[in-house]
Formats: C-alpha cells, sequence, structure tokens
C-alpha cells in the first residue's frame, strides 16, 4: 500500500514550488562567449546548483513513477474486487425475488435442464451446466445433483479416462441415476506403442443402460454384448481402417442407426452386421457407397422411413476399388424420405430399378455443379411406376432439371419444388 504520508509529503514537497522561485534572477545580458571575470564565482554556484536540482528531481520522479506502478495495481484490484460484489449483489438479489423463492425443486430442475448446452453429448466442463449449477448455493446444488437427468448425456475422451481410470465419467454417470444414457466415446487413444490392451470394462455397465450411442474411432473387440437391450440409436464413426461394425441380437429397440466414414469406400455389406429390418431411420455416409450396395441396404431396411446415402457412385470407377454389378430392381414400401448426394453420373441407372411407393419428400444433391445431365426420362419413369405422393422434390447444383419442372407439377398436383 501507498501510505497517505507518502502521497501527501510528495503533494507539499517545495520541489513542486514554480522554478522561478528557486533560481537567481538571470543575468540581464545575453549569452556569449566573453564572461566578465567577476562573475565567474556566481556562474559555477549555479552549475552546481543545477546539478543538485536535477538529481532531486530524477529522485522524486522514479519514487513517484514506483507509487504510480502500485496505485495502477491497487486501482486494478479493486476493480476486480468490485466486479465481485458486483455480480454477488445481482445474484442475491435474483435470489431475494419472489419467483425465485416460490419455484419447487421439481420446476427448478425443469428449468436447470433447458440450461444444458445445445448438444446431443455434454462434454463436462465447469463453467457450464449442469456443473455450474452445483457452485451456486447450496439448494441449487442439491436440486441438480437430484435431477438424473440433468447427468444423462456425456461425451467420453479415453485418452483422459485412461489417465483418471475413468473416475470422474463414472461419477457423472452414476448421478444419471437409472435414467437412459446418451453417450458419445472418442476413441483417441494411440495404441501403436502401447504396452498393456486398452480396457473399458467400467464403461460397459453405463453402457447396458445406453439408449443412444455414439463411438467415434477403431472399433474395440466385443464392445456390444447381449447386455445392451436398450440401445434405440447406435452412430459409430471411423476416420482410418476397414469399416467393421457387428451388433449382436437380439437388439429389440433399436430403431436409428448412423454409419460414418470419410477415407473408406462402401462395395459391400460384409463388414457390417446390423438388424436392417428394425431400422426407422438410417444415415450412410462413405468417401464412396455403391449403387449396387445401396439397393442392397434398401431391400434390408423394411421398415425405414428415412434414409441419407452419401456419396452415391454410380459408375465404377478403378481407382476406387468399387466393383460395378447389374443393379437389380428393389422395391421399398416404407421410405418416406430420401436424400442422396450423387459423386458421379448414374442417378439415372438407380431411378431404372428403384421403387419406393411410400416416398413423400426427396433431397437430390451433386456434389459436382451441372457436370453430369439430369435423367428426366428415367426419374419420370420413377415417379410413374412408384405411384408415390410426392410433395417435396430438392435438387441441387443441377440446372439441367429447371426445364422439366412445369412436367413434374403436372405428374404430381401439389408438388413443392427447391432448386
Amino acid at each position: 500500500m501507498i501510505s497517505p504520508d507518502l502521497l501527501n509529503d510528495l503533494l507539499d514537497s517545495p520541489i513542486l514550488e514554480p522554478l522561478s522561485e528557486l533560481t537567481p534572477t538571470s543575468f540581464s545580458y545575453r549569452p556569449t562567449s566573453h564572461v566578465p571575470s567577476d562573475k565567474g564565482s556566481t556562474i559555477h554556484t549555479v552549475v552546481t546548483q543545477r546539478k543538485s536540482q536535477l538529481a532531486a528531481l530524477d529522485d522524486h520522479i522514479d519514487l513517484l513513477n514506483r507509487a504510480l506502478e502500485k496505485l495502477q495495481h491497487i486501482q486494478a484490484r479493486l476493480k476486480e474486487k468490485r466486479a465481485i460484489v458486483q455480480e454477488s449483489l445481482e445474484f442475491h438479489q435474483a435470489l431475494a425475488s419472489p419467483a425465485c423463492c416460490l419455484l419447487p425443486s421439481e420446476l427448478l430442475g425443469e428449468i436447470f435442464l433447458r440450461c444444458l448446452p445445445q448438444t446431443n453429448y455434454v462434454a463436462p466442463s465447469l463453467d457450464e451446466c449442469p456443473m455450474v449449477l452445483t457452485r451456486v448455493c447450496r439448494h441449487w446444488r442439491a436440486v441438480t445433483l437430484s435431477t438424473p437427468r440433468l447427468w444423462a448425456s456425456l461425451s467420453i475422451s479415453l485418452l483422459r479416462a485412461d489417465t483418471t481410470d475413468g473416475d470422474e465419467y463414472k461419477r457423472w454417470l452414476e448421478k444419471a441415476s437409472s435414467v437412459p444414457l446418451s453417450i458419445r466415446v472418442v476413441h483417441d487413444m494411440d495404441l501403436s506403442d502401447r504396452k498393456k490392451p486398452l480396457s473399458i470394462q467400467w464403461l460397459r455397465p453405463f453402457l447396458g443402460r445406453c439408449s443412444d450411442l455414439w463411438w467415434h474411432g477403431p472399433p474395440v473387440q466385443g464392445l456390444l454384448d447381449n447386455s445392451v437391450q436398450s440401445l434405440s440409436r447406435f452412430q459409430v464413426t471411423f476416420q482410418k481402417g476397414n469399416f467393421l461394425v457387428s451388433i449382436p441380437s437380439p437388439m429389440p429397440r433399436l430403431r436409428s442407426a448412423v454409419l460414418q466414414s470419410l477415407t473408406y469406400d462402401l462395395h459391400s455389406l460384409h463388414s457390417i452386421d446390423l438388424p436392417w429390418h428394425q431400422l426407422l431411420e438410417l444415415k450412410i455416409q462413405f468417401a464412396l457407397v455403391s449403387s449396387a450396395t445401396f439397393l442392397q441396404v434398401i431391400g434390408l431396411c423394411t421398415q425405414v422411413q428415412r434414409v441419407s446415402v452419401s456419396s452415391i457412385c454410380a459408375d465404377a470407377l478403378p481407382q476406387t476399388g468399387l466393383q460395378s454389378f447389374p443393379l437389380i430392381g428393389t422395391v421399398n414400401h416404407s421410405i418416406h424420405q430420401l436424400e442422396v448426394n450423387v459423386v458421379r453420373a448414374g442417378l439415372g441407372s438407380l431411378f431404372e430399378v428403384l421403387t419406393l411407393p411410400a416416398l413423400e419428400e426427396l433431397v437430390i444433391r451433386f456434389c459436382s455443379p451441372d457436370r453430369y445431365p439430369w435423367p428426366h426420362r428415367q426419374f419420370s419413369a420413377f415417379v410413374t411406376r412408384s405411384r408415390c405422393p410426392l410433395k417435396w422434390l430438392t435438387i441441387h447444383r443441377n440446372k439441367g432439371a429447371e426445364s422439366h419442372l412445369t412436367e413434374y407439377i403436372k405428374m404430381l398436383p401439389g408438388l413443392k419444388i427447391v432448386m
């Protein structure tokens, strides 16, 4: 602290008096190379005085600079403390409001649920809900810890879990009690130089309560066993290596599946074992998907209502490793919504063999704008053959369809088209 006496001494110091009062009267003549002999001693006296005055001024300036630094530090701390006090004041004023005092714990818990991050899988953070709610007051902490749904979603890093034996994640999920869980597992471990095998035994009891699971990374042997009976949505994302997915039977509640690998070409279903017939929603996203494989999936999914596939490669290319197979006529009576991303020509070949009597919405995206012609003849035949109640047609990045829109509207009265 800067003492008040020091500040007063600086302010009252004679050093601050006008300079004219501290110096003798100037000589009445201008500076010249000739100095009268009787003035020599006076000049030396003035020089000595000025040196002394400069030294004193430098000392005071140095002292003042150090004082200013300390004052600025004190000012910053005071502003910081004021902000904390202001925040506390506003918070306690809010707590004292009638609305806060009268809210039942159940209603407060519902409000807390709406404060969760806008994501399906919450990453633990002290500065976000639900953890931040436990640091407000004892009442909020009690409500937060007694609301299992606040802890039913979690994003897990296996690398982080390996350093803590998963204790932090286990404590989180245990607070969810018996509520169905939504878990994302990021397999970010480098196993190339690991001496012991990766263990996820601590995670398995929670997988048995999972309704939504997203596995992001290389597969783990026996990840899903017969104890995982409550799973209704399963997503798997691979970045490297072969794509391998196996879900044991029975999995009676599974209704939604997402299969993703932007580095893998899907040319068969040999490495994918799913209860296709149970699915109501399916998303397939690979670097390339052969048309024959897509049709095979459509034929297996007898109850699916929404399908998204990317990227369809209807043409066989030597550099992709996709083999050319004759396309077999395929009928699916359950698909209401179909989204197709096309990477090469050949969409017309799909329309020639595909029949979708229940289709209400069709979205087609071309990866290369206007590079390939719009298959008007095959699309018209597909609509006529399917006799589907198509209500929405979206075509992106292909202007070739624009000249046929009027004809499509005549075929399907009430059809809405987005280009």
